[in-house]
């Protein structure tokens, strides 16, 4: 029999309080317009949106050298406009206090604070557990009270900590690993179960026609082409409202099989 594993508990852990500069290298996202996006654009741009993770747009390293802080005159560095990855990116003014996890490289307005762990090298699960810590502060920080960098500096933020008083990094990986576990496992199943019948039975979907639904089937079938057996698909439409009991019976038992 599979022993189960015990679950991890918050409550059941020591927290402490920490100011942010002693976890996080914090720095100001950059003055700029916002470049051109484009279709074919491969680094992000990240806005104070409080959706889609601050997510904003696709744009160039072409098109980021090339546009100044306000669209003309005076132009930066392209090193002062691109930040690296595994970063999280704060909004400090409009949509105050919303936190995003950046994976890869990426631009961003001013109204971005981009935070850097200082001791541990981080990843989606400790940042996943970090921004719910995060966002927490959010009820602090308005549009007229924004959360620039020098505000941001004398904020305190509550972790676990092991034994020797230090964030648990372990923990919070392991946490946020194992609430992933709890959320995808029903659809995990409930895909498993759908794909073991349709295996079966075919892939099939719904469509309507008329007033009523028809369920069109695509069976597996061959054909000879060239002396080669090419898999084409054969589709059967089969009236759902006039259902014969030995489907809803095969139906049924499929179902069974695959739980």
């Amino acid at each position: 029999m599979k022993k189960e594993v015990a679950m991890l508990k918050l409550r059941d852990r020591q927290w402490e309080v920490f100011d942010f500069n002693e976890i996080f290298e914090i720095k100001k996202g950059f003055y700029n317009k916002k470049p051109p996006c484009f279709d074919n654009g491969t680094i992000p741009f990240i806005g104070a949106s409080d959706s889609n993770n601050g997510f904003t747009g696709f744009t160039t390293y072409s098109s980021i050298k090339a546009n100044s802080k306000v669209g003309y005159g005076k132009n930066e560095p392209i090193e002062q406009k691109i930040y690296s990855g595994n970063a999280i990116c704060v909004t400090n003014n409009g949509s105050v206090g919303y936190a995003y996890y950046q994976q890869h490289k990426f631009t961003c307005t001013h109204d971005v604070n981009p935070l850097y762990l200082k001791s541990k090298k981080l990843n989606r699960y400790i940042a996943m557990f970090l921004i719910g810590c995060i966002e927490k502060q959010r009820v602090c920080f308005t549009y007229a009270r924004k959360w620039r960098p020098k505000r941001m500096v004398k904020s305190k933020l509550i972790l676990p900590v092991t034994a020797e008083k230090i964030p648990d990094w372990q923990f919070m990986e392991d946490y946020m690993k194992q609430k992933e576990q709890q959320i995808l496992k029903p659809t995990i199943e409930r895909l498993c179960k759908r794909l073991i019948i349709n295996d079966i039975l075919g892939v099939s979907r719904c469509v309507p026609i008329g007033k009523h639904f028809t369920l069109l089937k695509f069976l597996p079938k061959f054909s000879v082409v060239n002396d080669l057996k090419k898999p084409t698909m054969r589709k059967v439409i089969l009236p759902m409202y006039h259902q014969h009991p030995s489907i809803t019976v095969l139906t049924d038992l499929l179902v069974m099989m695959a739980a």
